[in-house]
């Protein structure tokens, strides 16, 4: 009798779960929407306090988002096909234990915001193919080591907006295959380096609006994968030389809003992939040579929003040759641009420098025929000659955007918000319409250009033609050497004036010396001379370096002692 009553009760409940798996199919909750074709249910929005168990059982998504549910006890097991969950945006207060350990097909499960404040060690059981987890926009405070053991398979996990401060080691040590890991808004101290190593596939991290106050060594582990970190909004001061050291993929990286007072230049440098690097928002007081030092990739830079820097070296960025855009806006304190600042960037085609200090700009400072957009507006320009090309720029753009119908191969200028500071007259006046004698610009610079290169012109002409004529006098030197030695040989003194053809008795008398510095003066001459070189050998190529007392002596030697009828004889050489 008893075996009949339980088998009896046993056939009530499959009628009753048929009736009510029946029921789902054809009837839906007031203000719910259901699809039996699609296997989907939507009762967001529906002012539900508890999940409603008659849904359809085959269902696969489930959208409860916008609610006051509060618990979520025994409310799944009916469900055991979903894989799209979403109850955020209501009051749940504790996930409990297993709740989800019959939901294996499930794949995204959205609870952000919603009131959670832990994760115990049994919350994701059973989710064994769960690939989205978001959790953000809680108020989690303390995450159970064990409470992501399941997810080995999970690709994506959002923990930011909650009241997280550190993690157990090993606390990340299940999700092998996690691509994508949000901290964002919460309190952490530190980056969890320890917990990081074991997200081997890690491609995304951010970290920003923290407490983090330095990235020590070793910062961030090896991640091979990583190409994306966010450290922007946090307190660091500092980063140590190798707290990027092995991050071999990494692309962008987010360093703005931080209380860093120097570039770091050497940790940067490890980074030699990296493509993208936010640092506005920081407090540099200069951009030093070199400042970012063997970052060949990057293409853009962030240098915004800088308010105590003052000072560009015109040497910061020549080791970015990829350099493409680059950001250096709402720089309060930068009234100058270094000449030719961006002419070692043969790619850069983006600049964009509104709402700083500068007084004046020089056409030098830009790549004009390789850019593609240049914004300066916000600047207090004094409207001057200095500035005529730049009124020519923009006109040009302003003709060419009105006649040109592809104006994607022209440069574009915010010349619509360029106004000027000075002088009073001009003062919050847009620069181009202003006329361009207001530029006080003249030609007499022209009339000065000419008259110094027509002095330069001249004064090199006349320097060549001194320049020429030397090697023609000594030519002509060594032919009257040849002649004074002919002579000394044949005796024949008298013929040097004739014989060297020159007119004036200047040159007279310096053949004369030449003579007389190659003849022994014999017995009339005292032995306490050293031998001189005999006529036969080369002369010196100096013959000025007598004195006139000399001279006189050598004169009278050679035209009193010499006589007419003898031949010279070899002289007497002593050697001393």
């Amino acid at each position: 009798m008893g075996s009949q009553s339980v088998a009896k009760w046993r056939w009530w409940l499959v009628v009753a779960a048929w009736w009510c798996g029946a029921a789902a199919r054809t009837l839906c909750p007031a203000r719910c929407s259901c699809d039996d074709a699609l296997r989907a249910a939507s009762c967001a929005n529906a002012g539900l306090e508890i999940v409603p168990i008659q849904l359809n059982p085959e269902a696969t998504h489930i959208n409860l988002t916008q609610n006051s549910i509060s618990n979520l006890l025994y409310t799944f097991p009916f469900y055991t096909q979903l894989t799209v969950l979403d109850i955020s945006y209501n009051k749940i207060q504790d996930l409990g234990s297993k709740n989800f350990e019959n939901n294996i097909e499930m794949t995204h499960l959205n609870l952000s915001h919603n009131f959670l404040k832990r994760l115990d060690v049994g919350t994701f059981v059973g989710l064994k193919r769960l690939v989205d987890l978001d959790l953000s926009n809680n108020q989690i405070t303390d995450i159970h080591v064990q409470s992501f053991k399941d997810l080995a398979v999970l690709e994506r996990l959002d923990l930011s907006s909650n009241k997280l401060v550190s993690f157990e080691v090993e606390t990340f040590e299940p999700l092998s295959s996690l691509k994508i890991l949000s901290l964002k808004n919460n309190s952490i101290l530190d980056i969890p380096s320890s917990n990081l190593m074991y997200l081997i596939n890690l491609e995304f991290l951010d970290l920003s609006e923290n407490l983090i106050q330095q990235v020590s060594k070793p910062g961030v582990p090896y991640l091979k994968e990583l190409k994306y970190i966010d450290l922007n909004n946090n307190i660091i001061e500092s980063i140590d030389q190798l707290g990027f050291q092995n991050l071999p993929s990494l692309r962008h990286l987010d360093l703005s809003d931080n209380n860093m007072t120097s570039i770091p230049t050497f940790a940067l440098s490890k980074l030699s992939n990296l493509s993208h690097l936010y640092l506005s928002g920081n407090f540099f007081q200069n951009v030093t040579a070199l400042s970012f030092q063997s970052l060949f990739h990057l293409r853009h830079l962030h240098l915004s929003r800088l308010f105590e820097l003052e000072k560009i070296d015109s040497r910061a960025f020549v080791d970015n040759i990829n350099l493409q855009k680059i950001w250096m806006n709402e720089n309060i304190k930068v009234r100058e641009v270094p000449p030719r600042l961006f002419h070692g960037n043969p790619k850069l085609t983006h600049i964009y420098m509104k709402n700083n200090a500068l007084e004046t700009l020089e056409a030098a400072h830009f790549p004009i025929d390789r850019l593609q957009e240049l914004e300066i507006s916000g600047n207090p320009f004094v409207c001057n000659c200095s500035l005529l090309w730049l009124w020519k720029l923009g006109r040009e753009c302003e003709m060419n955007i009105k006649r040109s119908d592809n104006a994607s191969t022209i440069l574009k200028i915010d010349y619509e918000e360029v106004k000027c500071a000075a002088p009073e007259h001009l003062k919050d006046v847009l620069l181009v319409p202003i006329p361009e004698s207001e530029f006080g610009c003249s030609n007499g610079w022209v009339i000065v250009a000419v008259v110094v290169m027509t002095v330069s012109i001249i004064i090199s002409l006349v320097g060549g033609g001194l320049y020429f004529m030397g090697p023609l006098k000594k030519c002509k030197g060594d032919k009257s050497k040849q002649v004074m030695t002919s002579v000394m040989l044949n005796s024949d003194v008298s013929k040097l004036g004739n014989g060297l053809g020159y007119s004036t008795r200047s040159r007279e008398q310096e053949n004369k010396r030449e003579v007389d510095r190659y003849l022994m003066i014999g017995s009339s001459v005292t032995n306490n001379f050293h031998s001189l070189n005999p006529p036969w050998h080369s002369v010196d190529k100096n013959p000025y370096y007598q004195e006139d007392s000399e001279e006189h002596i050598y004169q009278q030697f050679a035209y009193e002692t010499i006589p007419h009828h003898r031949t010279p004889e070899k002289p007497h050489i002593v050697y001393v």
